[in-house]
């Protein structure tokens, strides 16, 4: 995954800091589609549904002005909310952003899309502003001001609205300067019962020949570009030009719907040619291409947009101008400035270490014994989490002491650098710590940085110890320092350890008593159950699994473990 040069700000950041307007998503190639498996929606109650759409439907952006909800009522309707900064009279900086509303009827049938939409419209709203207001210091503070307004515009069109998928595909333009815009097209894939995003990979039968037939295709509809196309294609040492697509797939980083005709990809500016090659459009149908989509997500028909989905455009929303709260540093990437009362968490090396060099200590560790293995063509964390009665582990959460929330995300919103500990009411906040350095450099051996954007994974205070696995999206080849465990004191932010790297990309991690249990794993790496000593974070046993490791679970002496595509029981037993 590419590093974005510009930070997005989280609504949960917005209420936290109070700030007036926040986030940011750069034109790019990786889209709101990513972030499926780290932000699936919470399931909402029909009371809970039917209160939120109230809301909805008086604007997520507040306006008291008009009601979003198109007139004739349509199951689903686009709302465009125009923005706009003025200085002295003169219009600096433009936008708009997309809203999604639903009609009670419709949001009530499916609950979870509901909830993830609603999440999807405040990204949006926050993105644009934060841009807006941006821009505007921008053109305000620039010695060679132009004429013409910055802008930053966001839009989204339902192209796909039924029992198997609710596809959006979202553009976004932006200009700052510079010799052209920047834009793009970007998917958002949910399945309607479940509120989860789609990765592209769950809806095809084989991930190898989908890739081929993506290559083929794009060829063979733009001679004209193969030598661009080449020239955009990076192959890592021993990869063929089949594992670099098939790469793409298993990172969700198409854009992609599913139409009656076939399946319809969209390469932006700057993906696969120069921005001057413009868009790439290509359809995969399903006589040339059988049997490359799962039969369940093929449709029956295409949306009747006539019926099904309205339009409408608010009053223009007025922003404030004002300094952006981010520095650039020495090589020019931006990141946010230092919150007050913030803790910098320095990077010292990239390398494993320990404060005092020592090996595992004499603590009470564990084992594991395995007991049972469920397997299954893919298991819906979900479910199986709910079947056990565990909540889906994911921040913000609270234990029994304390409240951990994610903030300061880099790419997407789940991608956090900073972590802030309230206590368990989560009224008071305790500790707050900038772990940008920390996540992505530079570190203080070598003043490296890393070369993907890392993120905060799962965090928590065990015996006045904060432990957190940090990580990123992607092949180990991408970032090889990445995916481990650290731990913090927390009132300093001094580290005390970190860990082996590719030890820890699940979602969460736990400790049973002086041994932490955490998992790695990525499609045809290995993977693995590992066992860490709590005080060193040196490896004390590894436990090979068919796929890597989602969500950890603790019941007495058994430790549910959530796969991919399997269920494991092991039983606890101290060494």
């Amino acid at each position: 995954m590419k590093r974005r040069i510009l930070t997005i700000i989280t609504v949960t950041a917005l209420i936290t800091a109070s700030l007036s307007a926040c986030g940011r998503n750069n034109a790019g190639t990786e889209g709101v589609g990513t972030t499926g498996a780290d932000t699936g929606a919470e399931e909402v109650s029909a009371e809970g549904a039917e209160a939120i759409t109230g809301e909805q439907q008086a604007g997520v952006a507040g306006s008291e002005a008009e009601d979003p909800q198109a007139t004739d009522d349509k199951p689903i309707t686009i709302v465009t909310h125009p923005v706009s900064c003025e200085v002295s009279g003169k219009e600096v900086c433009t936008g708009s952003y997309p809203e999604i509303a639903m009609t009670p009827e419709f949001s009530g049938q499916y609950l979870n899309l509901y909830s993830e939409i609603y999440n999807l419209n405040a990204f949006w709203k926050d993105s644009v502003e934060y841009s807006v207001n941006e821009y505007a210091f921008y053109q305000m503070d620039s010695e060679t001001p132009i004429d013409y307004p910055y802008s930053s515009e966001i839009s989204a069109d339902v192209v796909r609205a039924d029992d198997a998928l609710f596809t959006v595909l979202v553009s976004y333009y932006d200009y700052a300067g510079g010799a052209h815009p920047s834009h793009s097209t970007e998917s958002v894939n949910i399945d309607p019962a479940t509120g989860k995003i789609m990765e592209f990979a769950e809806v095809l039968n084989d991930t190898a020949k989908a890739a081929k037939a993506i290559h083929d295709e794009l060829y063979a509809s733009y001679p004209e570009l193969k030598d661009e196309f080449d020239s955009f294609t990076f192959l890592d040492e021993g990869q063929t030009i089949n594992d670099y697509y098939e790469g793409k797939i298993n990172n969700n980083l198409y854009t992609w719907n599913i139409t009656t005709e076939g399946l319809h990809i969209v390469f932006s500016p700057y993906e696969m040619a120069s921005y001057a090659a413009g868009y790439q459009e290509i359809l995969l149908t399903y006589d040339k291409y059988p049997n490359l989509i799962k039969e369940e997500y093929i449709p029956t028909s295409d949306l009747d947009k006539e019926t099904m989905v309205g339009a409408r455009e608010m009053e223009k929303e007025m922003i404030q101008p004002s300094s952006p709260n981010y520095v650039q540093d020495e090589n020019g990437e931006f990141h946010l400035v230092e919150n007050e009362g913030s803790i910098k968490v320095a990077n010292k090396s990239w390398k494993a270490f320990t404060e005092d060099g020592r090996g595992p200590d004499d603590g009470e560790h564990i084992t594991l014994t395995k007991t049972r293995e469920e397997k299954t063509d893919w298991l819906d964390t979900e479910v199986w989490a709910d079947q056990h009665g565990f909540e889906v582990a994911k921040l913000p959460y609270s234990d029994d002491d304390y409240t951990y929330v994610g903030e300061m995300p880099m790419d997407y919103a789940y991608m956090y650098n900073r972590l802030d500990i309230y206590d368990h009411s989560g009224d008071t906040l305790l500790y707050s710590l900038d772990l940008y350095d920390l996540c992505n450099g530079p570190d203080e051996e070598t003043g490296t940085y890393s070369r993907t954007t890392q993120y905060i994974r799962w965090a928590k205070i065990y015996d006045g110890t904060l432990y957190v696995s940090i990580g990123h999206n992607g092949y180990s080849s991408e970032e090889p320092n990445s995916s481990y465990m650290v731990a913090i004191a927390p009132d300093t932010g001094y580290v005390l350890w970190r860990s082996e790297p590719l030890v820890a990309n699940s979602n969460n991690f736990l400790l049973v008593k002086d041994t932490i249990i955490c998992g790695y794993g990525f499609t045809t790496e290995p993977d693995y159950i590992y066992l860490l000593d709590r005080f060193t974070g040196q490896i004390t046993e590894k436990i090979p699994v068919r796929s890597a490791a989602y969500q950890f679970n603790a019941v007495d002496d058994t430790l549910y473990v959530a796969t991919y595509n399997t269920a494991y029981e092991f039983k606890i037993t101290s060494e």
